[in-house]
């Protein structure tokens, strides 16, 4: 595979909304370089009136990358989020599950 440059973007709240939610005050990039990066899966919506597509990735980061599952994640200039937790297998390395879902 082909060793690409992802970039974490990782949010720093300055605050909390009405709801008690965090307010997103700045976004800071973090870029992880040597990462294999693999198409996960494809789906389009069979609703009726729903014309949309999610589309997933699988990011090999090299060992000691910290990654939030509350990070974004930009794969070859798409943004993405972060699925769950993050696969860490020690030495060989952590996976990140991510996913964009547009229409």
């Amino acid at each position: 595979m082909k060793e690409e440059t992802v970039t974490l973007l990782r949010p720093s709240a300055s605050g909390s909304d009405a709801y008690g939610d965090p307010v997103v005050a700045t976004v800071t990039r973090i870029d992880i370089t040597g990462c294999d990066v693999a198409p996960r899966m494809s789906a389009e919506p069979t609703e009726r009136g729903r014309e949309g597509v999610v589309t997933g990735w699988d990011v090999y980061a090299p060992a000691g990358a910290t990654v939030l599952f509350t990070d974004g994640i930009e794969i070859r200039g798409i943004t993405c989020r972060i699925l769950g937790e993050i696969a860490d297998w020690g030495t060989p390395g952590v996976v990140i599950s991510a996913v964009r879902a547009v229409g």
